[in-house]
């Protein structure tokens, strides 16, 4: 018994991974029976998908055509009358179909967000060759209160997370084996990429990862500063991984264009004559079509990106917040809650984005100290005694800054969930960090190192358990509401 724990450990860990992760994202995902936050946009466009209705949006359509074909694979609402979701871009609350259920709606990001955490472990072991400590680590993915709310509903970021770590766990494969790094590595990295930007456009970030692979590629003329071969290169790379992401994106929208055989309600969304025209002949998957309702689409997401108003602090009722804030997660958003009165006293049932502290925390210090560790590097030259995990560090850390240094560059309203991609990045630093800080205590599998290690894990389990009232939608009194108030800049309102 021991011999085969040993032999297939490995799958043993994953397989105890994926169980867990499937029970904390898929317990009660379709509760509450009812619309939260962006759940009332993406449930009519998903359905259009399922109808052939034309439509447009602000994102790229992938994550609403995964979450159609999920709704149609579990089929519970299939004698249900849906047309009120074709009629809308926005589905009120009264509108709702009698007896509509959310479980198919709900289930791609939820399940994709579940198995994504499989990626995170794969790429943490990668690179640090260390199972108990990619395990130790992907918990911070699994028991993140703001994560699981999140992705567990009708929206698009767990979606996106599941590419997001599939196109990092492939680079890390392609750098950490012992085979060259060849076009078709770039070709199926650009693929990842480009279902990442298809879901949401910030998936852009992931361009970085080119520049990654392009570095381990050709570091030998980098250090060199062989020029003349670098620009060779480039002149076969860069088509080699770009191309494959504009094909994907475009590829999406052919479809996305295609299925759009009807207008309902008059909707054109501005769409030009010749792209109605297109749709009233049945038409929509010619080329032509595709080349103008394209551009048609573009224009759309531009000027609705264009038309969102900028953060109002002083606006009540404001859910947005500030980038510089996130890390500290600042400020929570209330997405829904519901009121009753039992024996006399007041219970409520929260539906709240609040992230688990000590996972959010920890980023934050792991940003902190590897940026202080890369100045000490690369300002004051100072020794590094492991230059692979160094660099690997160095990449997730400018990945993370780079996420949002951009973000800080827009100007338009955004809101605490757009930091979950760079609090990714910054888990898997944070994994990274400590095997760097004790590399020679995890060398010599030093028993102190693991159990400080667990007892980390256990109170990121403890912590997430105390606050899945918020998380589950689980009853609380004011006074159990007021427990869990920890900071002023989460701007929790109980309601009363």
């Amino acid at each position: 018994m021991q011999a085969f724990i040993q032999k297939y450990s490995n799958y043993i860990v994953l397989a105890l991974i994926l169980i867990i992760s499937l029970a904390v994202y898929g317990t009660r995902y379709d509760i509450p029976n009812s619309m939260f936050w962006d759940e009332n946009y993406h449930i009519a466009s998903a359905q259009k998908h399922i109808d052939g209705v034309m439509y447009m949006e602000p994102h790229p359509p992938l994550g609403k055509m995964l979450i159609a074909m999920t709704e149609v694979l579990v089929g519970v609402n299939d004698d249900i009358d849906k047309q009120k979701l074709n009629q809308t871009d926005y589905l009120n609350g009264n509108e709702m179909p009698k007896g509509l259920q959310f479980d198919g709606f709900r289930l791609a990001s939820t399940l994709l967000m579940a198995l994504s955490v499989l990626f995170f472990y794969g790429i943490v072991h990668r690179i640090t060759q260390r199972q108990w400590i990619a395990a130790a680590f992907t918990s911070m993915i699994i028991f993140d209160n703001a994560l699981v709310i999140h992705s567990r509903s009708i929206m698009l970021e767990g979606i996106q997370m599941f590419f997001i770590l599939a196109a990092v766990y492939y680079l890390v494969r392609c750098i950490t084996r012992p085979k060259a790094i060849t076009l078709a590595n770039y070709a199926i990295l650009g693929v990842l990429i480009g279902l990442t930007i298809s879901v949401k456009i910030n998936g852009m970030i992931l361009l970085l990862l080119f520049v990654m692979l392009f570095g381990v590629d050709q570091w030998q003329h980098i250090k060199a500063f062989n020029w003349l071969a670098l620009s060779k290169r480039l002149l076969i790379t860069v088509p080699a991984g770009v191309l494959p992401v504009l094909l994907v994106f475009f590829s999406v929208f052919y479809i996305h264009i295609g299925m759009g055989k009807e207008i309902v309600n008059n909707r054109t969304y501005k769409a030009s004559p010749e792209y109605l025209n297109y749709i009233r002949k049945g038409e929509t998957f010619s080329l032509a079509a595709f080349s103008v309702g394209m551009k048609d689409n573009w224009r759309y997401m531009s000027e609705y990106a264009d038309g969102v108003p900028r953060l109002d602090i002083c606006k009540d009722g404001e859910n947005g917040s500030h980038a510089s804030g996130w890390p500290i997660g600042k400020k929570s958003i209330n997405y829904r809650w519901d009121k009753d009165t039992i024996d006399g006293k007041v219970q409520v049932r929260y539906k709240q984005l609040i992230g688990n502290p000590v996972v959010w925390f920890s980023v934050l210090a792991g940003i902190v100290l590897s940026t202080g560790l890369l100045i000490s590097r690369f300002v004051y030259g100072n020794a590094v005694k492991d230059p692979k995990l160094f660099y690997w560090i160095a990449g997730f850390t400018g990945l993370y800054l780079a996420y949002m240094i951009a973000i800080l560059q827009i100007e338009r309203v955004m809101y605490l969930y757009h930091y979950l991609v760079p609090l990714v990045f910054g888990a898997i630093n944070l994994a990274l960090l400590f095997n760097y800080i004790f590399r020679d205590e995890i060398m010599a599998n030093s028993r102190h190192t693991m159990i400080n290690l667990g007892i980390f894990v256990l109170l990121v389990i403890g912590i997430f358990a105390f606050f899945s009232p918020f998380t589950y939608g689980f009853q609380m009194t004011e006074d159990e509401f007021a427990l869990r108030n920890w900071f002023s800049f989460w701007q929790l309102n109980v309601v009363r």
